[in-house]
């Protein structure tokens, strides 16, 4: 009977799924809006990792950087810039969760809408990984052009069936490996930022605002030359940390400590915040981070930028 009960549950929820009820594209955008999908995909893959803990959930970083990295799946057909209070605020009108402002008042608009509270089914089932597997390709086959499903695909790491599968790359004919490469690079940013908790590996510094992070995700072994969007490949970078590291006015050696290209630049400012000073000092991580930069990547940084000569 229970069994029975949680079938009937998953279905009705599946079709909620289908009636989203996005805007259709206009001017420069085509098809149908992403905006809500790319949020619920973005929930589904926290309640994968096990981030999703009660039935309450806030803008939170974890769940930006998801948004915002699936969401350059679909910038060639939707250029406008993604905003995640869109979603936030307007699903309630499906029923998915209610939206509360700052003093836990029902939200009016998508501005004041700060946290949501899940429907008790929808949390229930979202901790079944049958039920999320579902959902998510309800979701990628109802809302994406056939490019972004294999790219959602690859960025996810889903085991879908073959026919499926193959089906999606059928439509999108030559383009499938441009697509996957999509999708493995949205996947990288959003392992290395998370995974490296939203701080930089050269400064320690974090900093969040409305929900986003001053960090990128940036390659050690430029992608440019490799493709390689393997996690340890990464580091999480402040914007002009990742610009001198691209640069190889820094590096770091096999102990992680800092190794500045003193020759290749000048700079002035407040000594503390100079690349200079920050030369043998470690790489800074969040004491919960669970990423780690690899060694070999690291080497093939230092010999590429003339560290080792």
């Amino acid at each position: 009977m229970a069994a029975n009960h949680h079938n009937e549950l998953a279905q009705r929820w599946l079709g909620k799924l289908t009636r989203l009820n996005p805007a259709p594209g206009r001017a420069a955008c085509r098809g149908k809006a992403p905006h809500k999908p790319l949020l619920l995909l973005s929930l589904l893959d926290m309640a994968e990792s096990g981030e999703i803990k009660s039935r309450a959930f806030t803008r939170s970083p974890a769940l930006v950087v998801r948004f915002r990295s699936y969401g350059c799946i679909v910038a060639e057909r939707w250029p406008n810039r993604l905003d995640i209070k869109m979603p936030l605020f307007y699903i309630k009108n499906q029923q998915l969760w209610d939206a509360f402002d700052a003093e836990m008042r029902p939200a009016t608009a998508p501005e004041n809408c700060v946290l949501c509270e899940m429907h008790p089914e929808l949390f229930e089932l979202i901790a079944d990984p049958g039920f999320r597997l579902k959902a998510r390709m309800v979701l990628i086959s109802k809302y994406f052009e056939p490019a972004e499903r294999v790219s959602l695909f690859e960025s996810m790491g889903l085991q879908v069936s073959d026919q499926f599968r193959k089906a999606a790359e059928r439509e999108v004919g030559e383009a499938i490996e441009a697509a996957k490469r999509r999708g493995r690079s949205a996947r990288f940013a959003v392992r290395v930022v998370s995974e490296y908790r939203f701080t930089c590996a050269l400064t320690g510094y974090q900093c969040m605002a409305d929900g986003g992070s001053i960090v990128d995700a940036a390659h050690i072994e430029a992608w440019a030359r490799t493709q390689n969007d393997e996690p340890a490949n990464g580091l999480a970078l402040s914007k002009n940390a990742h610009w001198m590291f691209d640069e190889g006015l820094w590096s770091a050696d096999d102990q992680l400590r800092v190794v500045v290209a003193t020759n290749k630049f000048s700079e002035r400012g407040p000594e503390a915040m100079q690349l200079r000073a920050m030369a043998g000092r470690h790489l800074q991580f969040d004491p919960a981070a669970k990423l780690r930069p690899g060694i070999d990547y690291l080497r093939q940084h230092r010999c590429h930028h003339g560290f080792e000569l």
